[in-house]
């Protein structure tokens, strides 16, 4: 199961604000907000709408962490060790 710091990282990665992950996952704001700031719980279902809707911009999560390959091809030297 992802976590509150993924949807964050995974939201910074793409440039969205909490409204913009909202508004592509069909998940209220105020739900997203509290969810990520720690002050509430989230259903898996509410979970799973996030984790589709950032899947489907491209991110992948891994292990504890997040990843946006394309953002690596448009980097020059991203993901190649150093550079």
């Amino acid at each position: 199961m992802i976590r509150r710091q993924q949807i964050a990282a995974a939201r910074a990665l793409l440039s969205w604000s909490r409204a913009d992950l909202a508004e592509r996952s069909g998940v209220s704001l105020r739900t997203v907000a509290r969810f990520e700031s720690g002050e509430g719980d989230i259903t898996t279902s509410k979970l799973d709408q996030l984790e589709l809707a950032l899947t489907a911009a491209g991110v992948e999560f891994i292990d504890a962490g997040v990843r946006l390959p394309e953002l690596a091809r448009r980097v020059p030297g991203a993901g190649r060790g150093g550079g």
